[in-house]
């Protein structure tokens, strides 16, 4: 045999010789725990366990750790700081409209929304880790020195998937323009997450990742409440999203709360009108009252890369799942 082909043969020996990547699980809740519903501490205590239980490669939480009619306490913030690094493995977290935005409420203690931002960066993303017991090391927005003080969002590859939260929130995500100040922090916060998904994908693109996977905690989609586009606050994201996916051409997983019910469309309609973005999966939690989680098995070396479904919590109350859908 020549010794080019020799050296072929040995290259190719090589590479099919490869070990196949290891499937591996991931937990997302959101939007609990709720003071207001009954039995919520033990409830939430009870979903944590089994997340622990699934012994996943990591869990997220999609904001809103506590409910619109609770007051935004510097010892609740501690306190829900204190139940995420109970969790045995790594919890990565996204903020939601709870803990900052809507804060000016009465009901939620009169608070200056930035002041409760600039509290949750300082105790929850003081350093480029995930919290939890195992924590996993994380690529943080504060290396962009245009976007330092996005440190929430965050970035990390396991299995070669590429993982990112992304500060995206409810409540119109504080494009709000009848309160003070709302505007200019949505302004920023909306270009620093348009970089922030662009960088996302980029990583993606580099290194070959077989699929990518956002969090947030708002449900966006204007298509959802029958709106033939997305709401203003949404809009820039969105269409960053659908656009990146579009070039990826690989499985995209985006995964929220927001809206309490655990759905999962594969085939995402952007705005009305568009087409499906096929190789685009929104998979959305539990929340308020159901305590309840997703889980999520991510194969590397499959098509679809993500499967998911719920993950129903032992002792608490059976939550309401979507009928499936039948063919027409």
């Amino acid at each position: 045999m020549r010794p080019a082909c020799q050296a072929g043969l040995l290259l190719l020996l090589a590479v099919t010789s490869l070990p196949a990547a290891e499937p591996f699980k991931f937990a997302a809740l959101g939007c609990m725990p709720y003071a207001r519903n009954p039995g919520a501490a033990a409830a939430f205590t009870r979903t944590l366990a089994e997340i622990d239980r699934q012994k996943p490669a990591f869990a997220v939480h999609l904001g809103d750790t506590l409910g619109s009619d609770e007051k935004c306490t510097d010892d609740l913030l501690q306190q829900r700081l204190r139940d995420f690094n109970s969790v045995a493995g790594a919890l990565i977290y996204t903020p939601g409209d709870n803990e900052w935005t809507d804060t000016h409420h009465e009901k939620a203690g009169s608070y200056n929304p930035l002041e409760r931002l600039a509290k949750i960066r300082a105790w929850y993303f003081a350093v480029e880790r995930s919290l939890g017991r195992s924590p996993i090391p994380l690529v943080t927005q504060r290396r962009d020195p245009k976007f330092a003080r996005f440190v929430e969002n965050a970035r990390w590859t396991h299995g070669g998937v590429v993982f990112a939260t992304v500060h995206v929130v409810g409540s119109h995500n504080n494009h709000q323009p009848q309160f003070p100040g709302a505007m200019e922090e949505w302004a920023e916060r909306d270009a620093a997450n348009e970089a922030w998904v662009r960088a996302a994908f980029a990583e993606a693109r580099a290194t070959s990742a077989p699929g990518l996977a956002l969090f947030f905690q708002a449900a966006p989609f204007g298509v959802d409440r029958g709106r033939p586009d997305a709401d203003p606050g949404f809009a820039r994201f969105l269409r960053t999203v659908e656009t990146e996916a579009r070039a990826l051409a690989k499985p995209v997983l985006l995964v929220h709360a927001d809206e309490h019910r655990y759905r999962l469309d594969v085939g995402m309609r952007f705005t009305a009108g568009a087409e499906p973005v096929p190789n685009v999966t929104r998979l959305e939690t539990f929340g308020a009252q159901n305590f309840h989680a997703v889980l999520v098995t991510v194969d590397p070396d499959s098509i679809a890369v993500f499967s998911a479904g719920p993950l129903i919590v032992p002792g608490n109350p059976v939550p309401v799942l979507p009928r499936p859908k039948t063919a027409k």
